[in-house]
């Protein structure tokens, strides 16, 4: 384990890899996901404008799915997730020329997941502040903010003075907490700027939202790809204890949601 790397990203909420695939493995990556895209109908509920969501690709595309559970990527990620995980989303980003503000959130204020998943963040192309770039709050994932919710999106509204910009080149990676402060600014250049995102979860964690079945990629800390119909948490009474105060219209707002996505996928 890279003591220095934990260490962290427990204080921080994230760690900033550069150079962890080379050009080649990230223009195989593109190719794979414009492939796996192809086949979308309609749109992401996430859409904003002209920032693009291509969720749950990772469904369509056996490519993507070995490509997730590489070795180099759970080698890794097991430092921080521990030996056994599963993915419970995947969405490749594109922020065109003149896409706005994607507000201030944790990623949990989305999912109204209790516990942490880790977001495995690509750079596809060259990150800057002008083409809608990461921005982050440090030591801000210590749980869940106060946020607004407008549609089908949230915004936090509080203090960012201490938010911090991440430049990237392709194939640097950012590895953060889902209850990390993040944001993008507008992409004020003439071209797009693309990125690639995989959520992780330890298996012991589950998303009662989304239906089965679960894409397992690493197990007793090694890669390890399997479908399963159920998750072995699922039934544990201290998950079931976690989601048991959830609002009956809440979950099926969430439900409702995820489905459309799905919808768009299978």
């Amino acid at each position: 384990m890279d003591v220095i790397m934990h260490a962290e990203f427990k204080k921080n909420g994230y760690v900033y890899i550069k150079n962890f695939f080379s050009q080649a493995e990230v223009d195989a990556l593109v190719a794979d996901i414009k492939e796996a895209s192809a086949t979308k109908s309609g749109k992401d509920v996430l859409d904003k404008g002209d920032l693009k969501f291509h969720a749950l690709i990772m469904h369509r595309s056996e490519k993507l799915r070995a490509f997730i559970s590489q070795s180099k990527i759970i080698d890794f990620l097991k430092q921080f997730a521990g030996p056994d995980i599963w993915v419970r989303w995947d969405q490749a980003v594109e922020k065109k020329p003149g896409a706005g503000t994607f507000p201030w959130h944790q990623d949990n204020q989305y999912s109204q997941l209790k516990d942490q998943h880790f977001q495995f963040w690509i750079s596809l192309t060259t990150m800057t502040a002008d083409n809608g770039g990461l921005w982050v709050v440090p030591g801000s994932h210590k749980g869940m903010l106060k946020y607004d919710v407008d549609d089908n999106h949230v915004s936090y509204n509080g203090d960012v003075s201490k938010a911090e910009f991440i430049s990237a080149e392709p194939g640097d990676v950012v590895l953060f907490s889902s209850f990390l402060l993040h944001s993008t600014t507008p992409n004020i250049t003439q071209n797009s700027r693309w990125a690639y995102v995989i959520e992780y979860m330890q298996m012991d964690s589950i998303d009662p939202y989304i239906d089965a079945p679960y894409l397992v990629v690493a197990k007793d800390g090694q890669s390890h790809l399997e479908y399963l119909d159920r998750l072995p948490s699922e039934n544990d009474w201290v998950n079931r204890w976690k989601y048991w105060d959830m609002k009956h219209k809440v979950k099926q707002q969430i439900k409702t949601s995820l489905a459309a996505i799905k919808n768009t996928v299978f």
